[in-house]
């Protein structure tokens, strides 16, 4: 019985394929941004699909454990420890070992997913797909566009600039500047923008019409308090208002941090408090609202500056969210306010006087803002689309891990073994070691295959 994957049956519809990853929430966000997008400018001549290589059939869990479930432990609980890990992987050495790690155990499971739908262009808003995408449409021999969609504003990782691609879609000229530096070719780089969902540009309704559905008092200034699973301090911020006697009204969202809602909705506030948990109408709330009070993420940012309304930031993740902060900061779009005191005083001084500084920050976020970003990401895939890959020599860049100098030894089959008793016990010198002799081992189709799943017995996936 044959059960290799089918085509997909021919039509008149170009196919686009968007990969993600769960790891935070910006991913996926600018994954929905650009279906949404692409649906509606171009809905009666293509099929959008959004799918995450990590959940497929066939991918070790070892990847989705690290790198989503992962991930998320070390935002809320171990910051230190995701410093250091981002700061190492974002070598151009521990970079290329992560890209064929990557490249080994996601070869099959991508190979696969391309066979099944047939795309005639491969978007990805994950950097850790860009290699193993390439690799496998290398040994294909398949002329599949790649487009990369860049998801931080400022401070970028390394393995976020594959000069394999066919378009680098990146939200800064900043990022434009280092996708330089790392060798993306100049004609393949576009400054678009962060791509967001295009109701947040659509929003036209003025802020007391909304309010007024929302219940909200029309007379006074309102803040709007972004909380999640990896926002801290939220409950001390609000609190410390409420308790301040400001004339201001509160808005909160606890999103999915059933904790937070709870404890919010079991506070005795003596302020205009409107407390949210998971909400799907944000567009509607920060336009309703005259500043936004968050932690300095990628998405939360973008959306927030689309909206045209300034952000106090007391809360960031390091590395990435840095450059986030850095971007709202010298845009003089907000203030970087890292206590609840702190976040209180911006907000004071806001919204003194007759709110000049409140109207000085709102009028340059406007400016900094690009809620028409996701239309020109769709915009230049479908160019690509209709004009086809550009020429390309695309190195099968494999073996360039392999000239680190670091040598298969036995230490190799030690550091699987440790692996395979506790993988937090391993140290990077180890996972380095094991990723080179991964590396070393391939030379064909069925030696990767070889590899990739002995690697995936020894992870036990």
């Amino acid at each position: 019985m044959n059960t290799a994957p089918q085509p997909p049956e021919p039509d008149d519809h170009n196919r686009v394929l968007i990969l993600t990853a769960d790891a935070g929430y910006g991913h996926r966000s600018a994954a929905l941004a650009i279906q949404a997008a692409m649906q509606e400018r171009y809905d009666n001549r293509c099929t959008t699909t959004v799918l995450n290589p990590l959940h497929e059939e066939g991918s070790p869990s070892i990847l989705q454990t690290l790198s989503e479930q992962g991930h998320d432990r070390s935002v809320q609980n171990e910051l230190g420890l995701y410093d250091l890990g981002y700061r190492i992987s974002d070598g151009a050495a521990t970079a290329a070992l992560m890209e064929q790690v990557f490249s080994a155990l996601l070869h099959d499971p991508l190979k696969e997913l391309l066979a099944r739908t047939q795309p005639d262009v491969v978007v990805s808003t994950y950097p850790f797909l860009l290699e193993p995408l390439s690799f496998v449409v290398d040994r294909a021999g398949d002329a599949t566009p790649l487009v990369s969609v860049i998801t931080d504003l400022v401070a970028v990782h390394t393995i976020w600039f594959n000069p394999q691609v066919d378009l680098c879609l990146v939200p800064t000229e900043q990022v434009r500047q280092k996708a330089l530096r790392r060798n993306v070719p100049a004609d393949r780089i576009h400054v678009t923008g962060l791509p967001v969902h295009p109701h947040f540009g659509a929003e036209k309704r003025p802020p007391a019409e909304i309010r007024a559905e929302l219940g909200w008092r029309t007379d006074l200034p309102t803040a709007l308090i972004v909380g999640g699973t990896r926002v801290t301090n939220v409950l001390g911020v609000a609190r410390l208002i409420d308790r301040s006697g400001l004339n201001v009204q509160l808005a909160i969202v606890a999103g999915g941090d059933e904790e937070l809602h709870a404890q919010l909705t079991a506070q005795s506030w003596r302020s205009e408090v409107h407390v949210y948990g998971f909400v799907d109408n944000m567009p509607a709330l920060i336009h309703a609202s005259d500043v936004v009070m968050a932690k300095g993420g990628g998405l939360i940012v973008s959306e927030t500056l689309a909206c045209g309304r300034p952000l106090i930031l007391f809360s960031s993740t390091a590395g990435q969210e840095t450059g986030n902060v850095e971007y709202v900061t010298s845009n003089m779009a907000g203030d970087w306010s890292p206590t609840p005191a702190k976040a209180l005083a911006s907000l004071v001084r806001w919204l003194a006087g007759d709110g000049a500084v409140l109207a000085k920050r709102t009028a340059n976020a406007r400016r900094a803002g690009r809620p028409q970003a996701v239309y020109d990401v769709v915009d230049l895939v479908w160019e690509l689309i209709e004009t086809g890959p550009r020429p390309t020599s695309r190195d099968r860049n494999l073996r360039k891990a392999a000239r680190l100098p670091l040598k298969a030894s036995t230490q190799v089959s030690r550091a699987i073994d440790k692996l395979e008793q506790e993988l937090r016990g391993v140290t990077d010198s180890e996972l380095a070691r094991v990723a080179t002799w991964c590396v070393n081992q391939i030379e064909t189709e069925t030696e990767l295959k070889r590899i990739a799943d002995a690697v995936r017995q020894r992870f036990k996936a």
